[in-house]
């Protein structure tokens, strides 16, 4: 696989779990050579496996987002391999579901670490690269980051994730407002998902039940749905479709924006 292929290139964080995963399939439809990174090696080169063998072009690199050398080295290998990527989903992430007593200030720094400066590291090493693309396909590149309703909105128990994910929706607009400033021709929007039937979200789920939200994790799962006025949580395929939105030329007059996504939960 390398850049002679034309394809633009798609960097996606945490492609391997639920709505990464699902965002690398979309993306290689839509034609993109995906670069699929994760902390979990084995489960991320059979998905890379598995999309090579639904024709699509895929490849997997082992990626901590909070280490600013892991980011220079899949830099290294990006460009070597596959050339100027168009197109960064900063998805990875990670939740504390404990009340503020109990989230202990090393849980509070990990959190910030992934979820916020995690975008920042993966943003500042492709850039450049990304505008360097962008300038010779003659569009713009894009980067979207992952954030949440949590980032519009409080829920107890989760004052951690909330404090990183509104983090992540100002860091953006930021952002776009910055680098449009320094003339690059990169794109850089937030989408806010509502909560999506993924393992990550069952696992958060699991433990509002632990902390007192419901009496159970199957009530507890059930007040979420009923929560989304649209009737059900997300499916993965339907936050990557959004963001396969964001990254695309259909939403090319979108900068610093938030995407909600979200069944109608923040209407209320």
């Amino acid at each position: 696989m390398s850049a002679a292929s034309g394809k633009p290139v798609a960097i996606i964080t945490g492609g391997a779990g639920g709505i990464g995963s699902a965002t690398c399939r979309q993306l290689g439809r839509a034609g993109y050579r995906v670069v699929i990174t994760d902390v979990t090696r084995e489960r991320g080169e059979a998905f890379a496996q598995a999309l090579r063998g639904e024709g699509l072009e895929a490849t997997y690199r082992d990626l901590d987002v909070a280490s600013e050398a892991a980011w220079n080295a899949l830099r290294e290998h990006v460009l070597a391999e596959h050339g100027a990527p168009l197109v960064l989903v900063n998805n990875a992430g990670i939740d504390v579901v404990k009340d503020s007593f109990a989230t202990t200030p090393d849980e509070w720094d990990r959190i910030f670490a992934v979820n916020v400066k995690g975008m920042y590291l993966g943003s500042r090493a492709f850039a450049r690269d990304l505008h360097a693309e962008a300038e010779r396909r003659g569009r713009h590149a894009s980067i979207v980051n992952m954030s949440s309703i949590c980032g519009l909105i409080g829920v107890a128990f989760q004052t951690a994730y909330c404090a990183s994910k509104g983090a992540v929706r100002l860091y953006t607009k930021a952002q776009a407002l910055e680098y449009s400033a320094l003339g690059l021709k990169v794109r850089v929007n937030s989408i806010h998902p509502g909560t999506v039937d993924t393992a990550f979200a069952a696992q958060c789920l699991k433990e509002l039940g632990e902390v007192g939200f419901a009496p159970s994790p199957d009530e507890a799962r059930a007040a979420i749905a009923r929560a989304h006025p649209i009737g059900h949580m997300a499916d993965a395929d339907e936050i990557a479709d959004a963001i396969v939105f964001l990254a695309s030329d259909q939403s090319r007059f979108m900068t610093g924006s938030e995407l909600v996504v979200d069944g109608g939960y923040t209407a209320q």
